[in-house]
């Protein structure tokens, strides 16, 4: 259990971008759904094995604190432990808290949202996946020096876009109005054909990139406005969705 909390925090509140989650289990399936406040990203995971302790429909708020007790030292020792601790609401039996527990009886408790409040304060987007145009894996090398270059062009403009030129996938960065514009070969031998016209935020693709180069890492963009980036974790697959900007 205590693993399978790790990875869902490292990949919702690990991004710094995602405050809340969804969590629907049931005997053959854990789904997850979140996304960040200006929706700008839509998050929808799935657990490769059902978790029993998440059987029903329930939330996790305040994701940085969920975050900072995971990342306490004490907590990431062999000896610790998390344990769900369920409810009886209304004849059903629910997810109540998560109870973090060490070898020294050191121990935090971190309160579930009901189903109720969740899907008020958590309004996901419904997403029909489309056709996608290019489906590559990015490498850790790529999104490195895109890191770098979007240090210095991400005070110009927040948002980059992509094209394939022969073959290779083309971000580019800047603005043209503005005289300063980048241009970068992010992946080579794609299979598939985009032309520029829609942007998506850089500060948030990378995020997810970056947390991807620890697992298995795919993207995947649509000429019709969308941008996917899947990540395998080896617990779950966890799928962020972008709907692009018009640039």
């Amino acid at each position: 259990m205590k693993d399978t909390i790790f990875d869902i925090v490292k990949h919702t509140a690990g991004l710094g971008f995602i405050e809340q989650v969804k969590v629907t289990g049931s005997v053959e399936e854990t789904i997850l759904q979140a996304a960040d406040t200006d929706r700008t990203v839509v998050l929808n995971a799935k657990l490769h094995k059902p978790v029993a302790e998440f059987e029903g429909e329930f939330g996790m708020g305040n994701l940085g604190f969920l975050n900072g007790i995971c990342s306490l030292p004490n907590y990431k020792e062999d000896d610790a432990s998390v344990e769900v601790t369920r409810r009886d609401r209304n004849g059903t039996e629910l997810p109540e808290s998560l109870k973090f527990k060490d070898g020294q009886s050191n121990n935090d408790t971190y309160r579930l949202m009901s189903k109720e409040i969740i899907e008020q304060t958590l309004k996901t987007l419904k997403f029909k996946e489309p056709n996608w145009d290019v489906v590559f894996e990015p490498s850790k090398a790529k999104v490195s020096e895109l890191t770098q270059v979007a240090g210095i062009y991400g005070g110009i403009e927040p948002n980059f876009s992509v094209k394939t030129e022969d073959g290779n996938l083309i971000i580019t960065l800047g603005s043209s109005e503005g005289g300063f514009l980048g241009k970068r070969t992010f992946a080579n031998n794609v299979d598939g054909e985009i032309n520029e016209g829609w942007s998506w935020p850089l500060n948030q693709v990378l995020a997810i990139l970056k947390l991807g180069m620890s697992g298995i890492c795919n993207m995947k963009i649509s000429s019709a406005g969308a941008l996917m980036i899947s990540i395998d974790s080896g617990l779950g697959v966890y799928d962020y969705i972008l709907p692009a900007n018009t640039k």
